[in-house]
């Protein structure tokens, strides 16, 4: 599996390619591609929380997962976006909404708004998931 700092540069390579997929005007792929940013970030955070380098391979049906909240828990993080900002809480709650099987979703089932939406929700400063996550990893 891949080492924390692995974990780290895909999590801005993705938001990256997610962004270029918006300025392509591909909408789907771009919220697709944020989702796995946060991922990736939660669990480069997983593995600062666990002191440990690479991420877990050893109690796959633990740590092999794409859920946020299974991760958050993971992470420490389950009462930081509790207890969070009102900004970073409501984009906590725009970016949780991903799920992998997105990839089976037909063309044009996210918009130019959601897209920008879910994207903002990722990359904002100071308020932004990829931000909050990447305080303590």
């Amino acid at each position: 599996m891949a080492t924390r700092q692995e974990l780290r540069d895909l999590a801005f390579l993705r938001l990256k390619e997610a962004e270029a997929l918006f300025e392509a005007e591909l909408f789907d792929g771009c919220a697709y591609l944020c989702g796995y940013a946060v991922e990736l970030a939660l669990k480069a955070r997983v593995c600062a929380t666990l002191g440990v380098d690479e991420y877990p391979r050893r109690m796959e049906r633990t740590f092999k997962t794409h859920d946020f909240d299974e991760l958050k828990l993971l992470a420490g993080m389950e009462y930081e976006f509790l207890t969070a900002r009102p900004g970073l809480l409501s984009n906590w709650s725009i970016a949780s909404e991903w799920k992998p099987e997105q990839r089976y979703d037909a063309q044009g089932t996210c918009d130019r708004a959601r897209a920008e939406k879910v994207l903002n929700a990722v990359r904002s400063k100071p308020d932004g998931v990829l931000e909050c996550i990447s305080l303590h990893w």
